[in-house]
Order: C-alpha cells, then sequence, then structure tokens
C-alpha cells in the first residue's frame, strides 16, 4: 500500500479512537442505551434492542460508526461486547422493567464474538452472575457472521439454546441476503433491514419481497421486525403484510436507562 497523508492520518486516528475504548472499558465508561419495540399485536412495547454506547471523558457519546468498526479489527470488540452482556444483566436484574411490560431485552452479537469457541460459557456465566433467566435474553446474529463463521456459530447457538437463550436474524435484506439463513439458522425472529423497510413504500418489487418472506417467515413460526419505521405513513404500511413488532424513531430513539424506563412507565401504563 502506497504511504500518504490520508492513511497517516487513518492509523493515527483509528490508535486514538483504540485508546479511547481502552479507557472507557477501564474507566466504566461504556453504557447500554435501549430502543423500544412495540408489539403490533400486544399494542404495546414489549421487548428492546440494547446498543453499545462510549461516553468520552467530556460527557459526550462516541459515535458508534467511529468506535465499532476499530473495535472488531482490534478485537476489543470482545470486552466491549461483554461489558454490554453484563450492565443488560444488571439492568434486567436491578430494574422493574419486566413489571412495566418488557419480556426480553436483544443483545447484538458481532462477528468477532461469534467466532471465539468459549462465547457460549461465558455469557452463560454472566447470567448465573446476576441471577437472569435464559428466557429474558434474546441474541441477535447477522448473517455476515452466520455466513463466515457457520461452524462456530452454530455450535455457540446451540449450547446458549441449550441454555434456554432465544436468537433473531438481525439486518435481514441488507447485503447478499440468502434466504437459507432463516431455513438453517435456529433462530424464533427475523429483523428486516432498514433498508428494506425503507424499499417497501418506493419500490414494488422490495414490497413483493417483504410480503413473501413475511409469509415465508410465519409458516414457518418465526416472528418478524420491521426496523428504520419513523413516520406514521411507514408504520400503518408496514403493518400491513403481518409484521410482529416494530422498531424506528418513530416510537423512539435509543435511550439511556432511566430514560427508557421512564417511557415504558408512560408509554404502557
Amino acid at each position: 500500500m502506497e504511504i500518504n497523508e490520508y492513511n497517516i492520518q487513518d492509523y493515527f486516528k483509528q490508535n486514538e479512537i483504540k485508546q479511547d475504548i481502552t479507557n472507557a472499558l477501564i474507566e466504566d465508561r461504556v453504557e447500554a442505551f435501549f430502543q423500544p419495540i412495540y408489539s403490533t399485536k400486544k399494542k404495546k412495547f414489549t421487548t428492546a434492542e440494547a446498543l453499545m454506547r462510549i461516553r468520552q471523558e467530556n460527557g459526550t457519546l462516541l459515535p458508534p460508526n467511529l468506535f465499532i468498526p476499530v473495535a472488531e479489527s482490534t478485537g476489543l470488540i470482545m470486552p466491549l461486547g461483554e461489558r454490554i452482556f453484563e450492565k443488560v444483566c444488571r439492568f434486567l436484574k436491578e430494574s422493574n422493567i419486566r413489571e412495566l411490560g418488557i419480556e426480553y431485552i436483544e443483545i447484538n452479537l458481532s462477528i468477532v464474538q461469534c467466532e471465539q469457541d468459549d462465547l457460549a460459557e461465558r455469557l452463560i456465566q454472566i447470567m448465573k452472575q446476576y441471577e437472569i433467566p435464559a428466557s429474558w435474553i434474546n441474541l441477535e446474529i447477522t448473517e455476515s457472521a452466520t455466513y463466515n463463521s457457520k461452524r462456530k456459530v452454530l455450535k455457540n447457538i446451540s449450547k446458549l439454546r441449550d441454555h434456554g437463550i432465544e436468537f433473531s436474524l438481525d439486518d435481514f435484506g441488507k447485503g447478499q441476503s440468502n434466504l437459507m439463513y432463516m431455513v438453517e439458522m435456529p433462530v424464533s425472529i427475523v429483523k428486516l433491514d432498514m433498508d428494506l423497510s425503507k424499499a417497501y413504500f418506493s419500490i414494488p418489487k422490495a414490497k413483493n419481497v417483504v410480503d413473501s418472506v413475511a409469509e415465508m417467515a410465519h409458516g414457518m413460526g418465526l416472528k418478524l421486525v420491521a426496523e428504520g419505521i419513523e413516520t406514521k405513513e411507514e408504520l400503518d404500511g408496514i403493518i400491513e403484510p403481518g409484521i410482529d413488532y416494530i422498531q424506528g424513531f418513530y416510537f423512539s430513539k435509543p435511550l439511556p436507562e432511566a430514560e427508557f424506563l421512564e417511557f415504558i412507565a408512560e408509554k404502557n401504563a
């Protein structure tokens, strides 16, 4: 690779972000934010997705699109992912969120995490530490993770499912989608990628795809989540094919713990 001003700057920027991540882990500035997910059947919020955030020393948040690629390329995504899993378990144990109607929390697993042989054992140990029933957790895996690391992923999924954890297939429709993922992977939920949800309203072919996926998923006993819903028109339209859950800024952006609790208490009252 030719050395120039731009890749030198990129190198130093990545190292700066790497140090920011390391310091955040040491100083406990890694936070879990929660984006509520609405059940179209129960007409209330029944779950949420936990999202990783890093609080900088000045109090602002480090953009995820900056730190996540660096974390994945350096291996720091493993302690970050484990820290978020632990924080979600603590939140479930110490809050009254279950009494407010939240049935479980969805937590992302990165490709790098999925490749670790001891992933299942480490997550199970954290749940035991906080005395969290497996039914309170749903783990999200991506198509790329199942494709690139299929053997290890299936081994980890099998152990975690034996423990009682359910799985979601995240970002379905993003990149090189393969319907065989729905067939082969032992998931209970399929999450339609934001771009596919958006295309549903503007591209006839995309509408046909979503309609067909909904019919197939329900035929296999799977639930569907539409991500990226931002308007009332999108909400009303995407419910038509039988979408089970809605996630997006129409309802709420990802919220820190205290604001999330207030939101659910008010909306599910």
